[in-house]
């Protein structure tokens, strides 16, 4: 009896632990209007550890298909996404527009494969609709 006590306690730390290491980022989500364009918005996503949650922040994104979807919770409850695309159909293109488009997305896919406690997104997008595209950069900060 006391092996196998012993057994669940191990299997239920390791478990704890497993689960600890995939959510130990966290997020902080705020959001106000672009200064004189009041149909555009500036999202700041503040990657925390876990115990720095927001309780109502949400963050989440798909990378399929050239194509780069978000969509956010702010700290007071506000919804908001927008999306990244790329026509890989253009990638030979020597247009300026198709050009701007691929780096956009390829810098936009690396910066979140590769989020780390301590980054800020700074995305700019329209109020208009969840679905607009955007811009996203990235900030880090190093230290307190």
């Amino acid at each position: 009896m006391k092996k196998s006590t012993l057994l669940l306690a191990l299997s239920m730390t390791a478990a704890s632990f497993g689960s600890l290491a995939q959510s130990s980022l966290g997020t902080s989500i705020t959001e106000q209007p672009r200064p004189g364009v009041p149909q555009a918005r500036w999202t700041y996503v503040d990657i925390t550890d876990s115990f720095s949650q927001n309780q109502v922040a949400k963050f989440s994104y798909n990378i399929s298909n050239y194509s780069v979807n978000f969509n956010w919770t702010t700290n007071e409850g506000a919804t908001g996404g927008c999306h990244i695309y790329y026509d890989v159909n253009k990638d030979a293109s020597t247009n300026f527009d198709d050009q701007t488009a691929k780096r956009r997305y390829n810098n936009t896919r690396d910066i979140l494969l590769n989020l780390k406690q301590g980054d800020r997104l700074f995305i700019q997008s329209g109020f208009s609709t969840n679905s607009a595209p955007c811009e996203v950069t990235l900030d880090h900060k190093i230290g307190l």
